[in-house]
């Protein structure tokens, strides 16, 4: 069973000695050069999560004062989670698990516990949890991953030619209608779907069979916190990719964090690019902060690049994609959002990848 986390008391005020009130959250406001606190803190590796005790109705008109004085909550205080089907993961131990319907995955396939968020996908391999030589029929001209994972390998003919194996996947455009994969060795483990990355294994029997996405939207505070006038946040994340995925994505407006069309640049909105980029993205955070004067934004650490956009996130606001669906599929760290615009200094300072 997967823990969404804990939750030490939502009625305590914050103590001197919580977790979340050392310099570790702090970020410098940029109205008055004070370094403050967050107001919504979601740290999935560490599995501790914080959050204003402000209900969402009074945030937009609330001090930055009253705000910044979190208590620790659950997961679902933070979150609100679906997906329509089961869904694969590796626990701490590197064991395969299915996460059931509704529940989010905690993956450890990097290593450290990872919040794992993707769009749908379909298996077109059949018996995928057997894998044995076999011919799926593919699409000519379209794009596919082929993925495996155990001590065997696949090797591919027809439509693409190669060899896969649990270290390396492999991605083509397929040249013909008919991908015929030979499994050799101890195969646990067999993909073949559309696109350019691998993503978590989908279970098939005698035919193909799709996983629903993730959906991990803002709890109603969130919601606010993100779309006051004036607000910072940091996401920290890990081998993203997704072509118009959004980091952060609200309903309608002016996107906050996404990748681009070609998933070459990291931009909030349309006009204020972060960074250039190749995916899956590395280790890395990103930073946005915006008042009524406009916003700033960093990737990884690198100069800040500003405009005078603000940023509207009306709407239903989601970390991993948007109300429409585009995803950002990957692993998630933290995300940490307070609720004033902070320093250029502070944003590049944050910005940078989980530690």
């Amino acid at each position: 069973m997967v823990s969404f986390g804990f939750n030490s008391g939502i009625g305590l005020a914050a103590s001197a000695n919580a977790w979340f009130s050392g310099s570790a959250f702090t970020i410098v406001d940029a109205a008055d050069s004070v370094s403050k606190a967050p107001a919504f803190i979601a740290d999935f590796r560490r599995d501790r999560y914080a959050l204003t005790s402000v209900a969402s109705g009074g945030i937009a008109a609330a001090t930055v004062d009253a705000l910044i004085v979190p208590q620790s909550v659950a997961f679902t205080d933070l979150f609100s989670f679906t997906r329509a089907s089961v869904a694969e993961y590796l626990d701490a131990a590197g064991t395969a698990q299915q996460a059931a319907v509704d529940t989010p995955r905690f993956d450890y396939r990097n290593g450290q516990r990872q919040l794992l968020l993707e769009g749908s996908a379909t298996n077109l391999f059949l018996n995928s949890f057997a894998p044995a030589t076999q011919t799926v029929t593919v699409a000519n001209g379209s794009q596919y991953t082929v993925s495996c994972r155990g001590g065997g390998s696949l090797t591919l003919s027809g439509a693409a030619t190669g060899t896969v194996t649990q270290a390396s996947s492999q991605t083509f455009t397929a040249s013909t209608t008919s991908l015929a994969l030979t499994a050799s060795g101890t195969l646990s483990r067999a993909q073949v779907e559309t696109g350019a990355v691998a993503s978590s294994v989908v279970q098939t029997a005698g035919a193909a069979a799709a996983r629903s996405a993730d959906s991990c939207r803002l709890s109603a505070v969130g919601e606010a916190l993100v779309q006051r006038s004036a607000a910072t946040l940091v996401v920290k994340t890990q081998a993203l990719s997704g072509s118009l995925g959004r980091l952060v994505g609200a309903g309608s407006g002016d996107e906050l964090i996404r990748l681009n069309t070609a998933q070459t640049s990291i931009l909030s909105g349309n006009t204020l690019v972060l960074a250039a980029v190749a995916t899956p993205l590395p280790a890395c955070g990103i930073g946005l902060g915006w008042s009524g004067t406009g916003r700033s934004g960093s990737y990884n650490g690198a100069a800040v690049n500003s405009d005078a956009i603000v940023p509207t996130a009306t709407g239903q606001v989601y970390l991993g994609r948007n109300q429409a669906g585009f995803a950002a599929s990957g692993r998630y760290d933290s995300l940490v959002i307070w609720p004033f615009r902070a320093t250029n200094a502070s944003i590049q300072a944050r910005a940078t990848a989980y530690a």
